[in-house]
């Protein structure tokens, strides 16, 4: 369980999918995907005839006369979104995994890793390596006890502590990219000079 409080699997998009049917002579076909946690967005379907909702998964709306309206959407068989949609889905990219982000916590006002944090940077080293990264972004942050100019220094300083400790395992320097924020960012909001463990951290993004 500890680690899962540490490593957060990030998905930056969700798969919303709409399109024209392959006979599109006869109709056209618009279809509402779930992502990969069965939810989906919304799409108002307008013809000169009207309008009508999609908001449900796996449903659709079918029209052939764009001055008539669109009909009621209704569940669409999966056999048939395979059937229409097969070249666009077989372009669709697989967005589980495509960013993993660790969250390296740090003692107070220093570059020092919790012992927690310590033991996950390993996972992270392995994590780079088996996924053969070129592109690992590494931000460093602090609480927001202190100045601006003390903690634009101290988050410097943490963020090239974990890309010294990359490098030195073996990373390449040309595949680690290093920004920090200062107190600027906080993980959990809180009122100035309110110490945050939580936001004395570095934050590192492998794709």
């Amino acid at each position: 369980m500890r680690q899962w409080r540490n490593v957060l699997f990030v998905l930056i998009f969700f798969c919303l999918l709409s399109g024209c049917g392959a006979h599109r002579a006869k109709r056209d076909l618009i279809v509402l995907l779930p992502d990969q946690n069965g939810k989906g967005g919304v799409i108002t379907v307008t013809t000169q005839g009207g309008s009508q909702i999609l908001d449900k998964p796996g449903y659709g709306i079918e029209f052939d006369d764009l001055n008539k309206p669109p009909v009621a959407p209704k569940p669409v068989e999966e056999k048939e979104v395979s059937d229409v949609f097969a070249a666009a889905l077989s372009v669709l990219p697989d967005q589980t995994g495509r960013f993993i982000l660790f969250i390296l916590y740090f003692e107070r006002n220093t570059a020092k890793l919790t012992h927690e944090s310590n033991d996950l940077l390993s996972q992270v080293q392995k994590t780079i390596k088996s996924r053969n990264s070129n592109e690992v972004y590494v931000a460093g942050h602090t609480d927001l006890v202190g100045t601006e100019a003390y903690n634009a220094g101290l988050s410097s300083k943490r963020a090239n502590t974990i890309r010294d400790l990359l490098v030195s395992s073996g990373i390449k320097p040309k595949t680690l990219f290093v920004s920090s924020y200062g107190k600027a960012r906080p993980l959990v909001p809180t009122k100035d000079q309110v110490p945050e463990p939580r936001n004395r951290r570095v934050e590192v993004i492998v794709r």
